[in-house]
C-alpha cells in the first residue's frame, strides 16, 4: 500500500468539489475546499492491489454538498469506495449512505514525511 497524500476531485449533477486525503497506517483523514472533514479507515489487499475505504463525511452548518443537500447544523454521512493506491491517478466510484453515488478522481501527491 502506497501511503501518502492524495488529491481528490468529485462531482454529481448538482456540483463539484476538491480536497485532500491522507492515508496512514490504516487511517484516512482530510478535508475539502468547503471545510468538510473526512475521517475513516482503509484496508489493502496486496493480491488485488485494491484499497477498500470507509469514511465519515462531516459538513459544517450551511455548507452544500455536491449533490445539493445542506443543513443549518453540522451533519454527516458515510461513504465507501475502492481504488488502486499504487496508481498515480484514477477514478473512484463512491457510494454514500444516502443512496447518492458520486464520481471522483484521485491523484497521488506525495509520500508522508518521516517523523521528527
Amino acid at each position: 500500500m502506497r501511503e501518502g497524500m492524495y488529491g481528490i476531485t468529485f462531482e454529481s449533477n448538482d456540483g463539484v468539489g476538491e480536497g485532500m486525503l491522507i492515508f496512514e497506517n490504516g487511517q484516512i483523514y482530510g478535508a475539502d475546499s468547503g471545510a468538510v472533514k473526512y475521517d475513516g479507515v482503509y484496508t489493502y489487499d496486496p493480491n488485488s492491489e485494491i484499497a477498500d475505504a470507509t469514511l465519515k463525511i462531516t459538513f459544517p452548518p450551511n455548507v452544500e454538498s455536491v449533490f445539493g443537500l445542506s443543513n443549518p447544523y453540522e451533519w454527516s454521512f458515510d461513504l465507501s469506495a475502492q481504488f488502486n493506491p499504487n496508481a498515480n491517478s484514477g477514478t473512484i466510484a463512491v457510494r454514500t449512505s444516502l443512496g447518492v453515488n458520486i464520481a471522483a478522481k484521485f491523484v497521488y501527491l506525495r509520500a508522508l514525511p518521516m517523523a521528527a
